[in-house]
């Protein structure tokens, strides 16, 4: 049976480099509940021994080729990303054939990687943004795949062995589903050589289903506060749901979320920042994947500040849904992000991961072909009626990392009409 493994190759050799991706259309959405972590465990380890090469043996030939290897996982998809000069393009692929058809995953390095993620698992609690982002993402998307984590829990990795390691690799790096891409000094023929080479040493497991459920929104105003001691600042997460590329008001909700957070001179930054002071930095964000992502706004102000920050940034979102966004500022959000674009096509790597975001992410063929003329035709009305079609300001999940015992009183008493509150501990998984 002939694979489907597609290839895309984005050619530029004003540069002696090479940037390879070996990228499966389905990720971590079909690690079993309460044992997440195993496709992400598979791929760390893949390094580490082959039938062909001991880990050792792979990580001299690495060095010696002065390449990059690296691994990455999200509900999605997964990937390995590898870059080196052209002169040694030949051994790079040999190598990344092996590790993809002859990988061990030996029980002693799977045990070595499980505690090392473990531990970056730990280390991260420290880094409060990123402790935020992920409590605010396993609330609003409680029960689906994009609020679990993909690299797993503490304890759930304990239940994860080098046979459901293995098994979520062979699964997910089967032949048909697989994308083979690359970017820069490198020729359409060599990359479909080396696709022809690699697949047929995968595994031939169906591909998973691709397709991702629809997350649910957040009902009514709700508080997660991230209990950790002696916090001096805090770091907020506020949102719900945004839109998704095939939307028909998609590029409009895009245009109202720039106006709103999306630039250094938005209403966000401006009143938050210019004038009161309360945190250095303030945004929004509109997330894109295959199912409907996020919307949320980010500011980290100190302790002291806090449930007024909230409160201004409630106020600041009613207010855009009430009065809405004027003429001015439209135009100068299509503006933009009109001109920005360049910088979003300005590399091969760059025009590359535009074709496959269209490939993994299920997005209309046109969708960047037409992104300039889309956002130009965006009109005022269309911003206004996205904003209030997408967005709620009385739903809403608002997460904040602070110390609960002296900031859940004034960060409810900040928030109108709050359903409710709920504390976890920082350290909680």
């Amino acid at each position: 049976m002939a694979s489907l493994t597609p290839v895309f190759c984005e050619p530029a050799h004003d540069l002696p480099l090479v940037d390879l991706f070996l990228i499966a259309r389905t990720g971590a959405q079909y690690d079993p509940p309460g044992r997440e972590g195993g496709l992400n465990l598979a791929l760390r380890t893949l390094r580490r021994g082959t039938r062909n090469r001991s880990a050792r043996e792979i990580d001299a030939l690495i060095d010696r080729l002065g390449a990059e290897l690296s691994t990455s996982v999200d509900a999605s998809s997964a990937m390995l990303h590898a870059a080196v000069i052209r002169r040694n393009v030949p051994a790079l692929l040999d190598l990344l054939s092996d590790l993809m058809s002859e990988a061990t995953l030996p029980d002693a390095e799977i045990a070595q990687v499980r505690r090392e993620v473990q531990a970056d698992i730990v280390d991260g609690r420290d880094d409060d943004r990123s402790l935020a982002g992920r409590h605010f993402r396993r609330a609003l998307f409680a029960g689906h795949p994009y609020g679990r984590p993909s690299s797993g829990t503490l304890q759930g990795l304990d239940g994860v062995d080098r046979t459901a390691a293995l098994t979520a690799f062979q699964k997910t790096f089967c032949r048909d589903n697989l994308v083979v891409a690359a970017a820069g000094d490198i020729s359409r023929d060599e990359l479909e050589g080396f696709s022809a080479r690699i697949v047929p040493g995968l595994s031939s497991h169906p591909a998973p289903p691709s397709k991702i459920e629809a997350p649910k929104p957040v009902r009514g105003r709700r508080l997660l506060i991230v209990d950790k001691p002696d916090r001096t600042q805090t770091q907020i997460y506020i949102g719900n749901l945004g839109s998704h590329p095939r939307d028909r008001d998609h590029f409009a909700l895009m245009v109202g979320n720039t106006l709103f957070g999306g630039t250094f001179t938005a209403r966000l930054m401006r009143e938050i920042r210019s004038k009161r002071g309360l945190s250095y930095g303030a945004s929004s964000r509109l997330g894109r994947d295959r199912a409907r992502e996020s919307w949320s706004m980010w500011t980290f102000p100190a302790a002291a500040d806090a449930a007024r920050c909230v409160g201004i940034q409630l106020s600041l979102l009613e207010r855009l849904l009430d009065k809405g966004a004027t003429a001015r500022e439209v135009s100068f959000a299509r503006s933009y992000l009109t001109r920005s674009y360049a910088f979003e096509r300005d590399t091969a790597s760059k025009r590359l991961w535009q074709r496959l975001d269209v490939e993994l992410l299920d997005l209309p063929k046109s969708y960047y072909a037409e992104y300039v003329d889309r956002v130009n035709a965006v009109t005022v009305d269309d911003v206004n009626e996205a904003l209030r079609r997408r967005l709620s300001a009385e739903d809403l999940l608002i997460t904040v990392v602070a110390t609960a015992e002296t900031l859940r009183a004034p960060l409810e008493g900040a928030i109108p009409r709050l359903r409710d509150t709920r504390v976890v501990p920082f350290d909680h998984d």
